[in-house]
């Protein structure tokens, strides 16, 4: 597959959050959220505890592109997950195709955006300097000889993927989870988006202009400058709890500004502040699994949380 296609084909299969089969235990218990914090820092990944007057929320920080070498326990976090009563994990969605052909119609569109508009070319939208830093990717082989003819989202996906080298990336957390909610029949506290909002968020990508992606662009070239090491350090950050330095990384950036982050598939931590606190009232312990840059990011999750009064226990994010 041309690389240029996988951020469309990985978006269109990004994970579907999976139904709850059994009812979740009535009540929480001190030994309960200690049992699952035990086994769950084993996991070696970012996690918080937010404590209410019912029960505890246990939030997990989670990260695309974690590197196979990462060493990380996934069977941890899957433990731990299923001594919870219940797990949320609201920033999952799924971008469902609904028929080949749409699927067919859609790749050939991609395709079709991957150069600029006749007449426009990347010099209109971008800086000399940063078309002064792509001749030097360029040169170093980490940047296609055609770029300033290419559509910025297009070229940033290539940027991107020319960046990691020979990282290769394997499960990340969120995918786990998915398994754990399956195998342990977790009561779901949340429902997933629902399916219908793939076809706008898809529409939106194609009758966007070439400059609303020249911030992912510019993000992409910093990652490709970096280079694997970058890849590589995030992913190690992460998984020894570093939060603060995944946050900076130039291979984290790409991930707020590149597409589909953005598009109205996620909720807003505004949002997520007024769940929290719904579901602080209840009497159960839940395990909620977010994105690392929502819960840690400026203003996000956790910052909200912290202003609100909530007191909270884990990593520091700043």
């Amino acid at each position: 597959m041309n690389r240029s296609a996988k951020p469309l084909m990985a978006a269109l299969a990004a994970a579907t959050l999976l139904g709850a089969a059994t009812p979740p235990s009535a009540g929480s218990s001190a030994e309960q959220v200690q049992e699952i914090l035990v086994i769950g820092r084993r996991s070696g990944v970012p996690m918080w505890t937010i404590r209410g007057p019912e029960t505890t929320i246990v939030l997990v920080g989670a990260i695309e592109g974690v590197s196979k070498t990462t060493q990380w326990s996934p069977d941890a976090l899957t433990e731990a997950l299923g001594k919870a009563d219940r797990v949320m994990f609201p920033q999952s969605h799924a971008l469902t195709v609904g028929s080949p052909f749409k699927l067919i119609g859609w790749l050939a569109k991609w395709k079709a955006m991957g150069n600029l508009p006749k007449g426009q070319t990347l010099g209109q939208l971008v800086s000399a300097g940063h078309l002064h830093r792509l001749a030097a990717l360029e040169a170093r082989g980490l940047a296609p000889g055609n770029y300033e003819g290419r559509h910025p989202l297009h070229l940033a996906n290539d940027l991107r993927d020319r960046a990691k080298g020979k990282v290769e990336y394997g499960r990340n957390a969120a995918e786990y989870v998915q398994k754990a909610v399956k195998k342990h029949k977790l009561a779901v506290a949340v429902d997933p988006i629902a399916k219908s909002k793939a076809k706008p968020v898809v529409k939106d990508l194609f009758a966007s202009e070439p400059q609303e992606h020249v911030q992912c662009l510019v993000d992409s070239i910093a990652l490709a400058e970096a280079g694997p090491a970058a890849v590589q350090a995030r992913s190690d950050a992460w998984a020894r709890r570093r939060v603060a330095e995944v946050l900076a990384s130039p291979a984290d950036k790409v991930y707020s500004s590149c597409w589909p982050a953005g598009a109205d598939i996620f909720m807003a931590p505004n949002e997520l502040l007024a769940q929290m606190r719904q579901l602080l009232a209840d009497k159960q312990v839940i395990m909620a699994v977010l994105g690392l840059r929502t819960l840690g990011g400026t203003s996000g999750l956790l910052d909200r949380l912290q202003a609100a009064g909530f007191e909270i226990e884990g990593p520091d994010w700043k």
